[in-house]
């Protein structure tokens, strides 16, 4: 399966709840948690080169700018690379373009970090390998990629046709409609979506040394997303929720997948 059309990504989706932290964004361009996680970990300062791969609105590469780090974007809906320039137009030398992540326009060896946050899911399948591989390129050696994606393939496929039922017991049936609408609707997008073992093994078969990959214990998101937002009022909610994010349960019933990958040494 090959890309989907990039016009579906236009302004409208990337300043909707279609696409995570727009509510934080359209407040003054900041970060949503779960952002603000991805920012944190890549470790952002001064001489840091970052490439933010799939950029979206590009607040991600702005707080790395503002920590210090030389940010670049790319992306290959024309919507997200305005969006990005936009956002960063008082950032000096911040660099977004429009390309296919399969062939970036960077010589090898050119950032020391690389995201690929809440893309991988959006690829086609057999695009999956090609662009880790091409990530894997611009990578200096010893630098680092970070992923994360949601929803967890488990999670939609096993975890939530056991969690819905539990959810209308403890009186969450309105929530439950909830999730299952937004699932319903990401269907059309989510054509590639991840589990921990898939998205580690990915890694390896791109060439990816020291790979990690794990699901967040925070399943319930602390409350702070809008699909999860008021839940942890409900005490069996909270139970529940320190409940699945035990391993092995969190593996089925998180949502947010991550994983790390390092380019060996030359």
């Amino acid at each position: 399966m090959t890309a989907l059309p990039s016009h579906i990504y236009d302004r409208e989706y990337f300043l909707s709840d279609r696409c995570e932290g727009w509510e934080r964004f359209r407040e003054d361009r900041g970060l949503s948690p779960i952002k603000r996680r991805l920012a944190v970990a890549l470790a952002p300062g001064p001489g840091v080169r970052v490439l933010d791969a799939g950029c979206g609105r590009g607040e991600v590469l702005l707080a790395c700018a503002k920590a210090g780090a030389e940010v670049a974007g790319v992306d290959y809906a024309q919507a997200a690379v305005e969006l990005s320039r936009e956002t960063l137009a008082q950032v000096p030398g911040a660099d977004v373009r429009r390309a296919d992540l399969t062939d970036l326009p960077w010589p090898q060896g050119s950032f020391d970090r690389v995201l690929l946050g809440d893309v991988i899911e959006h690829l086609g399948p057999d695009q999956t390998v090609p662009v880790l591989t091409e990530l894997r390129r611009v990578l200096a050696p010893g630098g680092t990629l970070l992923v994360h994606t949601a929803p967890n393939r488990l999670f939609t496929r096993l975890g939530w046709p056991l969690a819905r039922p539990m959810m209308r017991a403890a009186g969450q049936g309105a929530a439950a409609r909830t999730l299952d609408e937004r699932l319903d609707a990401a269907e059309s997008y989510h054509v590639n979506e991840q589990s921990l073992y898939s998205l580690r093994r990915a890694l390896r078969g791109a060439g990816f040394a020291d790979v990690r990959a794990w699901v967040d214990p925070n399943v319930m998101r602390t409350g702070e997303h809008f699909m999860t937002e008021g839940l942890e009022r409900s005490r069996a909610m909270r139970l529940a929720a320190r409940l699945a994010s035990v391993r092995p349960l969190r593996v089925l019933l998180g949502n947010d997948v991550y994983a790390v990958g390092r380019r060996s040494p030359a």
